[in-house]
């Protein structure tokens, strides 16, 4: 009767077998197909490519509908309404200070960041 030591032996075996049996394939010499390889894949048919702006607008296409449809079903009035109000209420140093801040993040830090990535 085999014991469970003799079973793991015998499948390490094996594997070690296969082990050595892939080795040897991949070693092995390339056989010479007298050019048959090169006739079939110049007998494919080219493989026909879609113009890049029909690929660029099938996608577009529906993800630009979608978040049409999602943006059409929000609350735009609950959610304007209350920056409109906060912005009445500033004063012209809380609004110099906002438009500072607006400018940062449009104009410099993409300038900044176009610049940083040339170097």
């Amino acid at each position: 009767m085999m014991n469970d030591n003799d079973m793991i032996n015998s499948n390490s075996l094996q594997a070690d077998r296969f082990d050595d049996f892939l080795r040897q394939q991949l070693c092995a010499d390339y056989i010479d197909d007298n050019g048959f390889t090169s006739q079939l894949m110049a007998a494919l048919p080219v493989q026909k490519t879609l113009n890049p702006w029909l690929e660029k607008t099938i996608i577009a296409l529906p993800v630009a509908l979608i978040a049409f449809l999602v943006l059409r079903h929000l609350p735009w009035r609950d959610l304007v309404q209350p920056v409109y109000a906060w912005f009445l209420l500033l004063d012209v140093s809380s609004l110099i200070t906002l438009a500072l801040a607006v400018f940062i993040a449009l104009v410099v830090a993409p300038v900044a960041w176009l610049l940083n990535s040339d170097a």
